[in-house]
C-alpha cells in the first residue's frame, strides 16, 4: 500500500485507495467548475498489476453527473475506469476535519469495503478485455 501508483497534477504521490478528483476541486465548489469531471475516483491496482482510477462515490454529485454526461435520470450512471497515469490531470482530494489541517481522502478504511471494489474493478476489466482500456464504462 506503500507503492506510488503514480502523479498527480500537483505533483503529488498517488498511494492505493487515494480519491482523486478535479483541479480545483479542493478549493471551488465542482458545480462552479464548468468544464471539470464532477467524478471522483479511486486509485487502485488490479489484479494484472496495473494501477487504475475507478470512480466511486458517484451519488456524490450525481445530478451534475448525469448532466455533464448526459445520462437520462431512469439509467444507472456508469463507472468509469481509467489508466492511472490519467490522473495527472486531477488531485488528491484533501479532507479538513477542523478547518485547518489537511489530510489526503482515501477511500474506505474497511478492508471489506476494499475487498469489494477491487473485484468490482477485476470483473470491469475481465468483461471489457478486449476494449481499450483507456476509459471502460460500464453499469
Amino acid at each position: 500500500m506503500n507503492e506510488v501508483l503514480g502523479y498527480d497534477c500537483d505533483g503529488n504521490e498517488i498511494y492505493e485507495y487515494r480519491i482523486l478528483r478535479a483541479i480545483w476541486s479542493n478549493d471551488i465548489d465542482i458545480k462552479d467548475l464548468k468544464d471539470a469531471d464532477p467524478r471522483q475516483y479511486c486509485a487502485i491496482i488490479g489484479d494484472d498489476g496495473t494501477a487504475y482510477a475507478i470512480s466511486v462515490y458517484d451519488w456524490w454529485h450525481k445530478d451534475l453527473i448525469r448532466k455533464r454526461e448526459n445520462i437520462p435520470d431512469d439509467e444507472e450512471i456508469p463507472i468509469i475506469v481509467k489508466p492511472i497515469e490519467e490522473m495527472v490531470n486531477y488531485e488528491v482530494a484533501i479532507c479538513s476535519d477542523d478547518g485547518f489541517s489537511c489530510s489526503e481522502f482515501c477511500y474506505s478504511m474497511l478492508e471489506a469495503s476494499r475487498n469489494e471494489l477491487k473485484e468490482k474493478l477485476n470483473s470491469i476489466l475481465k468483461n471489457n478485455h478486449n476494449n481499450d482500456k483507456k476509459m471502460v464504462k460500464t453499469k
